[in-house]
């Protein structure tokens, strides 16, 4: 009798703990999905809000998974969670969002107050995840080409992965080129990378501050390696759902050696960068970007380098994209002497967003 009260009080105990679990799994799955997006022709959904950006928001939903939906289809929205809301002047909030009693609007709860602002004004909401893999986003770019009438071909990759903190931006960078030629009875290779390494922090309002590091290779500038370490600030003069642009400036050390010498050399060097993106937002969308960085040399009189770089991607279905990508580096003085070398090269890719 004994055994089998037992057996039966483990049986008891194995059956609740399985019925807290499932429980606890439905009360985690329902938190996590608890955010409500009330739109202007009456309709509301519900799911997890995963970001707004660029005019519209990702929403996590039960029955239909992710969908997007563009600001100015938005009445108000409503989660308890905690988030990063941006203006766009550049000012932040941190706390939960409320249902509104005006359209068009959310109201912020923050610490000690509770305040209106447009969804119009709101370029940016991000959730303040405490898990540390949802912070990471990023993009992959792939790229091949084959000139037949002069037997080149070319390959190209391009990625991004960013991990986002409250005030703080870490981003990982690898721009890589290849280009191989038949020429006669020779084959002259081309060689282009940059990778690089960068944080930004973002103060209250449109300023912020950044450090990086990168290492750059370029056969057609006749340049073996440059190692390079910079600082600088930066301000955003635009910074809308569609449109962000930004102007910064700083100085660089870096150590480079041309590809026809042993000898590498430090140089000291300004920084003067501009870059504007835009985003049409409606499916499909449309993402062009454009930058212009110009180093003029504070060590070698009269040099001056020049990288421009330009890209436009065309949505085909969800967050994979097809579009061209241009860039022309310029360097008025290279290390290893001689006139002035120009690079450039327009590439076909795919890519994936994430």
């Amino acid at each position: 009798m004994t055994k089998g009260i037992l057996l039966t009080s483990r049986s008891v105990c194995v059956i609740l703990l399985a019925v807290f679990t499932v429980l606890g799994s439905i009360q985690k799955s329902s938190a996590q999905k608890n955010d409500t997006i009330y739109l202007l022709n009456g309709d509301r959904v519900t799911g997890e809000i995963k970001k707004f950006e660029n005019g519209q928001i990702k929403l996590s939903t039960e029955g239909i998974s992710i969908i997007y939906i563009e600001y100015d289809k938005i009445k108000t929205i409503h989660s308890g969670k905690y988030y990063e809301l941006v203006k766009k002047s550049g000012f932040s909030y941190f706390g939960s969002i409320l249902k509104s009693d005006s359209t068009g609007c959310i109201d912020i709860v923050i610490s000690n107050d509770t305040v209106t602002e447009r969804i119009l004004d709101i370029v940016e909401i991000t959730k303040l995840n405490k898990r540390f893999w949802k912070k990471f986003y990023g993009s992959l770019d792939l790229g091949a080409n084959y000139y037949k009438s002069t037997k080149t071909v070319q390959l190209y990759f391009d990625g991004v992965i960013n991990y986002r903190a409250r005030k703080d931006l870490f981003s990982f960078s690898a721009d890589l080129f290849y280009s191989q030629q038949h020429i006669s009875d020779s084959v002259v290779i081309s060689e282009k990378y940059d990778i690089g390494l960068e944080y930004s922090h973002f103060f209250q309002g449109k300023f912020w501050m950044g450090l990086g590091t990168k290492m750059q290779r370029n056969s057609e500038l006749d340049l073996d390696y440059r190692y390079q370490v910079s600082m600088g600030a930066g301000y955003d003069l635009v910074h809308t759902n569609p449109i962000r642009f930004y102007f910064m400036g700083g100085v660089l050390a870096n150590r480079e050696k041309p590809t026809d010498s042993v000898n590498a050399s430090t140089n000291f060097e300004g920084i003067v960068a501009t870059k504007f993106t835009w985003l049409r937002y409606r499916h499909p969308k449309v993402n062009i970007s454009t930058g212009l960085n110009y180093f003029p040399s504070l060590s070698v009189a009269g040099r001056h380098r020049l990288e421009y770089n330009l890209s436009a991607k065309y949505e085909v279905f969800r967050d994979f994209f097809v579009g061209l990508s241009f860039y022309d580096d310029y360097d008025s003085k290279p290390t290893g002497g001689g006139p002035a070398l120009n690079d450039w090269s327009v590439v076909f890719t795919i890519g994936y967003t994430f």
